[in-house]
């Protein structure tokens, strides 16, 4: 159950998570920890347009800063946390079901409705299982997987109308 909790939490960050904020996580998880004014080029922004973004992110958990003594670039090194990776990948999962959306929700019945959300749900927890193996915790990946799996098995069962 808590799973499916923190599934929520992570899908309810995942769509709350703005276009530049995107483009920081992104930056900093593909290109690694950076400086202000590093981060800033890697999004193609200024440094203070970055900091109010950089702060927010931090508030939230999804990146962190270490300090380190005077640089002229700025004294604190970001980086990603594990949380706003996974929210950043939930986030380009569901850039990239948007892309390919499937027919609107008051386009389908109940039963092709149910199963669209089992799909996207099984989608998801195969991504965090992915995440999990990433991060080395692979007891947490084989249960996401099992999850996913479950689903799979019963939108076989229940085939859409």
């Amino acid at each position: 159950m808590t799973d499916i909790l923190q599934t929520t939490v992570v899908l309810e960050q995942a769509r709350a998570i703005g276009p530049l904020e995107r483009r920081v996580l992104r930056a900093l998880r593909d290109k690694g920890p950076g400086l202000l004014l590093e981060v800033a080029v890697r999004v193609l922004s200024f440094p203070e347009q970055i900091t109010p973004v950089l702060r927010d992110l931090r508030e939230r958990g999804l990146i962190r800063a270490e300090r380190f003594g005077g640089s002229a670039l700025g004294d604190e090194l970001w980086s990603v946390t594990p949380l706003g990776a996974q929210i950043l990948d939930a986030a380009e999962a569901l850039e990239q079901r948007a892309a390919g959306a499937p027919a609107p929700a008051e386009a389908m019945d109940g039963t092709a409705l149910h199963q669209s959300v089992k799909q996207q749900e099984a989608e998801l927890l195969h991504k965090l299982g992915d995440i999990a193996v990433r991060a080395g915790d692979t007891a947490r990946a084989a249960e996401y997987y099992e999850q996913a799996l479950k689903l799979v098995r019963q939108m076989r069962e229940t085939p859409a109308s």
